[in-house]
C-alpha cells in the first residue's frame, strides 16, 4: 500500500489521523494503536506501512462497501415514496452503546451514511442518535439494530431529524 492510498482510504472512512492511529492501527501488539506522529510518517512515506495496518484499513473499506451494498438493496426494494431514516452517531460513545459494536466501525458507519445521502437525495433522513431519548423509548425492550431502526423511523415521523 502506498502512503497516498493509506491517506485516501483513511479520509474515505472519515477517520482523522489521531483516530486512525488509535483505532485502525490497534492490534494485539499495539492495543492502543500508535501515535499520531507514526501515522503521519506512514502517510508521508517516511516509514513503511505495517502489513497489519494496511490489511485493517482495507478490511474497513470492504466493510463500508458491504454496508453500502446492503443498504442500497433495501432502499431500492422499498416503495418509491418511502423515506428511510438513517441513524447518525455523533460520538464513538453513542455508537458503542450497543455492546456488540466495534468502536473502529463508528467513522466508517458515518461514511456509509454520507455516501447513501449523496446517492439517494430526498429519500433518506438522518436521525441523530440520542441516548436518553432512545433509552426512554426502548423501555424494557431489547436493544438491537431492529429496535434502533424502529426508533429512528418514529423520530423521522416526528420530525426529529437533522435539518
Amino acid at each position: 500500500m502506498t502512503p497516498s492510498t493509506l491517506q485516501a482510504l483513511r479520509r474515505l472512512l472519515f477517520f482523522s489521523r489521531p483516530e486512525a492511529a488509535m483505532l485502525v492501527a490497534a492490534s494485539q501488539e499495539r492495543p492502543r494503536g500508535v501515535s499520531d506522529r507514526a501515522w503521519r510518517q506512514w502517510e508521508a512515506g517516511e516509514f513503511s506501512i505495517p502489513a497489519d495496518v494496511a490489511a485493517a484499513i482495507l478490511n474497513l473499506t470492504e466493510w463500508r462497501q458491504s454496508a453500502i451494498d446492503a443498504a442500497v438493496k433495501q432502499i431500492t426494494s422499498a416503495p418509491p415514496d418511502a423515506e428511510i431514516a438513517l441513524i447518525w452517531y455523533d460520538t464513538i460513545d453513542d455508537w458503542a452503546t450497543l455492546p456488540a459494536r466495534e468502536p473502529v466501525l463508528w467513522r466508517p458507519q458515518q461514511s456509509v451514511c454520507a455516501s447513501l445521502l449523496a446517492e439517494f437525495p430526498g429519500r433518506l433522513s438522518l436521525v441523530q442518535f440520542n441516548v436518553p431519548a432512545y433509552a426512554a423509548w426502548l423501555g424494557k425492550k431489547t436493544d438491537n439494530e431492529t429496535a434502533r431502526s424502529a426508533w429512528a423511523a418514529q423520530q423521522k415521523n416526528q420530525n426529529n431529524v437533522f435539518k
